[in-house]
């Protein structure tokens, strides 16, 4: 299971889901589904954007959680 960590950088940072999606340029609707981990198809330049504005690596927004058996 792949879990996604924006909500907790955005936490660290003290940012909201507005102030992401205006430094980001990443729509309010789409910044909403990455914050709650519902998103679906992850966009690479959405990710760019996401290690740009927290000076973070991929492995600090993506955590990889092995399924149970």
């Amino acid at each position: 299971m792949i879990k996604l960590k924006i909500h907790i950088l955005m936490a660290e940072h003290r940012m909201s889901q507005k102030d992401v999606s205006i430094a980001t340029g990443i729509q309010p609707s789409v910044m909403n589904k990455y914050y709650n981990d519902t998103i679906v198809r992850i966009n690479r330049e959405h990710l760019n954007a996401f290690c740009k504005l927290f000076n973070c690596t991929i492995q600090d927004l993506i955590e990889y959680i092995p399924d149970e058996n």
